[in-house]
């Protein structure tokens, strides 16, 4: 069963370089959720990128995620980071929702609202770049 705390965060209004929940992008929806439920500070990073380039936005998380403070792992949990790919650049971010087995990914993706998915439909399996935790 999906963590009941997520439907929380589905249906906040995708917006770039959004932070909070008038209105968020996917990073500031995983900085948002992560913050809430979990008390982890995340960098907003807003200003440092534009929407429109994936190979950019790409960049910019490659540079980004050691500032963050993250670890792959194989086998993900509630709470870790799904990267994801989009035009063959690793550049949209998701959070892992609920617990071993379920595969739920909430996220944000212009022109959406945020939403539950799965991490391994047909949508992003092929995307799917790996999975970080926040040390």
């Amino acid at each position: 069963m999906t963590a009941p705390w997520a439907s929380a965060y589905v249906g906040i209004p995708y917006l770039f370089a959004g932070r909070d929940r008038s209105g968020c992008d996917c990073w500031g929806l995983v900085r948002l959720v992560l913050a809430e439920r979990f008390g982890v500070p995340l960098l907003s990073f807003v200003g440092d990128y534009d929407s429109g380039n994936p190979r950019a936005l790409a960049a910019l998380v490659s540079d980004a995620l050691p500032l963050v403070g993250v670890d792959r792992v194989e086998a993900p949990r509630e709470g870790d980071i799904a990267l994801l790919r989009i035009k063959g650049q690793p550049c949209h971010i998701g959070l892992v929702v609920g617990g071993a087995g379920e595969r739920n990914l909430l996220h944000t993706l212009n022109p959406h609202d945020s939403v539950l998915d799965y991490y391994d439909g047909s949508t992003w399996r092929k995307r799917l770049e790996g999975f970080y935790r926040v040390r």
